[in-house]
């Protein structure tokens, strides 16, 4: 708890942030060495190091268990990737927030598809927000950022892409959400369209055509998300040297770098 108020304070129209998204305790610890204000999961990249696809393929108790692991070692805030909540009940997903701010984890974002890759109805999902905002508040954990997640950019089912995201903006704000997170949303035009009309902060994740994170700030973003990208990234690279050293048989290149313990 003692956390959430310096990263609910980081939520603001006026502000950009920039938000990491570490996978163990070490990358979380060199985030925060770096200067990082916050530190977020990835649910792909946990996933992946369970053995897992991504997509609530792992036990929620595995995502309690890493959010406490790396609790116990950073002192910034800690925001986690709950997905779609691990419950299928309304009731359910907000107890399972509570347990995360309990921990003292210091916001989470939940998103508003199906398995399916179509969306829950905005008035369906705005119940979820409901009833976690409810049970947070109710347990006195009112400044722990609630960061929804809309996925109108990721789904085929959206065809109205923007039109759609600033209508369940408004629903979503309505019913407890702190930020409004959109992951595919590229186009800085349309971030501008968005950010102007909606209240809430808005938070994009990092793609391949973002280049210039200045024109982010620029449009209305408040919260940048490295997403899997680092973690990507980095396992991309080990599988590379893995295979390389089998194949060359040379394995003197892993020790190209300084000494790590």
């Amino acid at each position: 708890m003692k956390y959430s108020k310096l990263f609910k304070d980081l939520h603001s129209k006026s502000k950009f942030f920039i938000l990491p998204n570490a996978w163990d305790v070490p990358s979380a610890k060199f985030y925060e060495s770096l200067g990082y204000k916050a530190v977020g999961t990835s649910s792909s990249a946990l996933s992946y190091l369970n053995g897992k696809s991504d997509g609530e393929n792992i036990s929620f108790s595995a995502v309690l268990s890493h959010a406490k692991q790396l609790l116990s070692e950073i002192k910034v805030p800690l925001s986690i990737d709950i997905e779609k909540g691990y419950a299928s009940s309304a009731k359910e997903i907000a107890v399972n927030v509570l347990k995360l701010a309990e921990l003292g984890c210091s916001g989470v974002n939940i998103e508003d598809s199906l398995k399916n890759g179509d969306l829950l109805s905005a008035s369906d999902f705005a119940k979820i927000l409901e009833s976690i905002k409810s049970e947070l508040i109710a347990s006195g954990y009112s400044n722990f950022v609630l960061n929804a997640r809309t996925d109108t950019y990721l789904s085929g089912s959206v065809g109205e892409k923007v039109r759609e995201t600033i209508k369940r903006e408004n629903v979503y704000r309505n019913c407890g959400a702190d930020c409004l997170f959109v992951p595919g949303l590229v186009s800085i035009e349309e971030m501008q369209d968005i950010s102007k009309v909606t209240e809430l902060p808005l938070n994009v994740m990092n793609m391949p055509s973002i280049a210039n994170i200045s024109a982010l700030a620029e449009s209305g973003v408040n919260r940048f998300s490295l997403g899997n990208s680092v973690f990507d990234d980095v396992y991309s690279y080990f599988q590379s040297v893995a295979s390389r050293s089998l194949k060359d048989g040379n394995f003197s290149a892993h020790y190209n770098h300084p000494a790590l313990n």
